[in-house]
């Protein structure tokens, strides 16, 4: 049963409103998507937390400056202040409660900040992104490889006609409204928004030399997906960092049903706990 504590950490003149769950040295650190909270679609952090916390780590999960119930100007919040809340969680998990090897886990932009402040953090561990998006900068290449919102589109038309999906959506188990929203918006905002998505540095190449892993999940149907996943991995290779891939076949961007949140989180506490 996960037992955590409320916290705020103080950054400035805000703070930063946090739970953790006081396990051993190496600690596990889970970060929201771009709009998300510390709890996550369908409370997914959470979950994963409490799993985490059940296989030994420190877990912390904490809201971005802005989000949830820290404080800050929501407008004002970027990918790198994003990276900068995240160094500054791992920094107190470090000075205040001797965690000596950090994990980051994250969900969609959770999985850029992850990337972001791994090279800024000396003790950090292995990186776990689920459904990670490609970097502004590499939107273009990764778009290239992966698949067209006109095909997406014809394979939503494809389930449509098929008896299963008839069946889920009398069980309740079809997520039509996320599927709606996945064609019809935009992900990266407006001008303004891919603006704060963009990151001042080179988050890559600053993460040359990582020695930890990179693992990554994805759902076959993120239409994300396949693209992310042929630049993560072909980045990966050539820079010689080491990391396993996990497809949960069907599931979408953020992993909606009880079955496939369980399967994020069981191959997470797998792959951490391997170490």
């Amino acid at each position: 049963m996960l037992t955590e504590t409320p916290h705020v950490i103080p950054v400035g003149e805000d703070r930063l409103v946090a739970d953790l769950h006081r396990g051993g040295p190496e600690g596990a650190i889970m970060l929201a998507g771009w709009g998300g909270t510390r709890y996550g679609p369908q409370r997914i952090l959470w979950q994963a937390a409490s799993a985490l916390a059940g296989a030994g780590f420190t877990t912390l999960r904490f809201d971005f400056h802005g989000r949830g119930d820290s404080t800050g100007d929501a407008t004002a919040l970027s990918l790198d202040g994003m990276v900068a809340d995240t160094v500054t969680a791992a920094k107190w998990l470090h000075d205040e409660h001797g965690v000596t090897k950090v994990h980051l886990v994250g969900l969609c932009s959770g999985g850029n900040v992850a990337l972001g402040a791994a090279s800024q953090i000396p003790w950090a561990g292995d990186l776990v992104c689920w459904s990670l998006l490609p970097l502004m900068e590499h939107k273009a290449q990764a778009v290239r490889q992966g698949t067209s919102r006109n095909a997406m589109l014809k394979g939503y038309i494809r389930k449509a006609l098929r008896t299963e999906t008839w069946a889920k959506l009398l069980r309740g188990e079809a997520n039509v409204k996320g599927a709606m929203k996945t064609l019809a918006k935009d992900k990266e905002g407006d001008e303004e928004e891919r603006r704060r998505k963009t990151s001042a540095r080179d988050i890559l190449a600053d993460l040359a030399g990582f020695k930890g892993n990179l693992h990554l999940i994805f759902g076959s149907a993120d239409p994300e997906a396949a693209g992310s996943q042929a630049f993560f991995e072909a980045w990966r290779q050539k820079q010689g960092i080491t990391g396993n891939t996990r497809i949960i076949p069907g599931a979408p961007h953020n992993y909606y049903t009880a079955r496939w949140t369980a399967e994020v989180i069981a191959q997470t506490v797998e792959w951490l706990g391997d170490i």
